[in-house]
């Protein structure tokens, strides 16, 4: 019987371009090899796809596993084909209402397996999706059906790019159709390069219509920093340790008197593993925008498994390293700028005079910077630096400015328009340039949104953010000369590319393009928390259209406007708006009953 034939016919009529695809291609990937059961096994690139020794059983563990948070109407996308043992194992336990689907990286692989081994009618009721990662992600966006995505590590391997290109554009698909509104608590740090960061995140939110409760720790800063007058550092310490315990519980209480969908704390914030654990009994979604270089700040390494979702500047050895320490899910999530505050400014002739130069570096005195910049004083041209930390830098201190005082943003804006070129110098603890420059810093996209031209230390992520046009880099210490003295003497240059940099930040990386890029992903992995309330699903107009929704309550939910979304706790709330004299109904009643269940249950004090 001629398998691979048998299996084309079933699929012919439904998906006649995909048998076609089929029909061209050579196979040839897979290597097909008995397993010690007896089953058909395969291995790709020298790497089992399925268990050597029992595929079948192997399948239907993953399966068990996986099935347990698939839901009635939803779409499961299975990333890996291999063999479709997994897949057969999942159809088992697909949910009532419930499709399935496959994404096919390898039209010649997946051709390799459909002539192994026979599969049944259940194959003939998958839905395909192949094609580029950018065609598959239009595929799948143009689902109605919530997606859950369901990943079998050995068969996905091999494609992991593919599947990561796949993820980007879907989730820039799905950010652009976000209509739903959540409720987002914001946990900032006490201190720190991430303050300013979460108040730029509060900000988009609520530019994108979410209601923002921000957590704001930066009023505690003096009684921490009070800590530091500690002569004893065990002291110190301990002190500064109990501290963010304390701030740790507070934010708990803070989060239980006004429950929200999604927890997003920024990078210091002062949460306790014990408290991601409590918030994780109580059924509280929780995320982390990790805004640091893993390498020099570690305390991730504590946290990872706390987080329901890691979001990071980093790929790769960084996403690698967070699962290792725990972390369930990982994602890529760049810096961005806020045009609000990051743009062009006017200045008056004296401003100008005060903070303007040929070269300006704005940024603190780590090591690097100690020794390289001042390899470029005392040239044919002006130099300032601006910032703090500098102290006990003497080769610095003649083009220090303020006497090396922090500066504030708007100090920072004047220093970037006023300025010809603009060092971007990314910070290293040793003595010359990053060795392992990875992650774009916030400077890069907050110089570029400020039109404003510079000269940036190349980074491995720099041309996923912007290309030769739009950014000018160097990845040796001794270009910057040549560099500077070409580009001081192109002005019209200079302004051609700040002013591509800048259109590209206003395109592609604002604070509400990453927030809608972060909620995406969240309503992807979460299709029936937050997928659910960002798709609109949770609107009193949709509620009343639902079949799923008992009739006795399609009145209560028409006193509601009809794009409002509705919550248990607001129907209780209408309930209860009507006086201690009203007549409750059977439905009044659940619904009470079931809100102070749902009180009792969230709080977290």
């Amino acid at each position: 019987m001629n398998l691979l034939q048998t299996h084309l016919d079933g699929i012919r009529k439904t998906f006649p371009n995909l048998v076609s695809a089929l029909t061209e291609s050579g196979g040839g990937v897979l290597t097909i090899a008995p397993s010690r059961e007896g089953s058909p096994s395969a291995t790709q690139n020298g790497q089992w796809i399925h268990s050597a020794y029992d595929p079948r059983k192997e399948a239907q563990s993953w399966a068990a596993l996986h099935a347990k948070e698939w839901h009635a109407g939803e779409l499961g996308v299975v990333l890996g084909a291999g063999l479709l043992y997994h897949v057969e194992a999942l159809v088992a336990l697909k949910p009532a209402g419930a499709r399935l689907a496959v994404a096919i990286a390898d039209i010649a692989a997946f051709k390799d397996a459909l002539a192994v081994r026979p599969l049944g009618p259940w194959f003939n009721a998958i839905e395909w999706i192949w094609g580029s990662p950018d065609e598959m992600a239009t595929q799948l966006a143009s689902k109605s059906a919530p997606l859950r995505f369901f990943t079998y590590a050995p068969a996905a391997r091999p494609y992991a790019t593919q599947h990561q290109v796949l993820d980007v554009e879907l989730r820039r698909l799905l950010a652009a159709r976000q209509h739903g509104r959540l409720h987002v608590a914001v946990v900032g740090p006490i201190y720190g390069g991430s303050l300013p960061i979460a108040g730029y995140v509060v900000r988009a939110l609520e530019s994108l219509g979410h209601r923002v409760s921000w957590v704001d720790h930066s009023i505690h800063h003096a009684s921490y920093e009070r800590f530091n007058t500690f002569h004893d550092p065990r002291h110190r310490l301990s002190m500064q340790s109990r501290f963010a315990d304390v701030l740790s519980m507070g934010t708990l209480t803070e989060l239980s008197e006004d429950p929200p969908d999604l927890v997003l704390a920024m990078a210091q914030a002062p949460m306790s593993l014990g408290a991601l654990e409590h918030l994780r009994r109580k059924k509280f979604m929780t995320a982390m925008w990790f805004v640091e270089n893993y390498r020099h700040l570690t305390y991730w390494q504590q946290l990872a498994p706390g987080y329901d979702y890691w979001f990071t500047i980093q790929q790769n050895e960084c996403h690698d390293a967070l699962r290792r320490a725990g972390a369930p899910h990982v994602s890529y999530l760049p810096m961005a700028a806020d045009p609000s505050v990051h743009r062009p400014l006017s200045l008056t002739m004296s401003e100008q005079l005060e903070f303007g130069s040929d070269l300006s570096f704005v940024g603190a005195g780590y090591a690097n910077r100690r020794a390289v910049l001042p390899r470029w004083i005392g040239k044919d041209w002006t130099f300032k630096v601006w910032g703090n930390e500098w102290d006990g830098a003497d080769a610095v201190a003649p083009v220090l400015q303020r006497n090396g005082a922090r500066i504030d943003t708007d100090t920072c804006l004047k220093v970037f328009n006023a300025t010809a070129i603009n060092l971007n110098l990314h910070s290293n603890t040793g003595e010359g340039l990053d060795p392992a420059a990875d992650f774009v810093n916030p400077r890069t996209f907050e110089l570029a949104a400020a039109g404003a031209f510079q000269l940036v230390d190349q980074r491995a992520l720099l041309p996923e953010c912007f290309t030769e046009d739009e950014i000018v880099s160097f990845e040796g210490t001794d270009e910057v000369p040549s560099l500077i003295r070409t580009w001081l003497r192109d002005p019209v240059g200079r302004r051609t590319i700040a002013d591509a940099a800048r259109r590209r930040v206003m395109l592609q990386h604002t604070y509400e393009h990453r927030m809608k890029d972060l909620l995406a992903e969240l309503g992807m992995r979460e299709p029936d928390r937050l997928g659910s309330i960002l798709r609109g699903d949770r609107t009193a107009e949709v509620l009343t259209a639902q079949t799923t929704t008992p009739p006795e309550l399609a009145p209560m939910l028409r006193q509601f406007a009809p794009d409002q979304r509705v919550e248990l706790k607001d129907m209780a709330a209408q309930i209860r708006a009507r006086g201690p004299r009203t007549e409750l109904s059977r439905e009044d009643l659940l619904i009470l009953m079931l809100d102070s269940y749902r009180t009792e249950t969230r709080d977290l004090v």
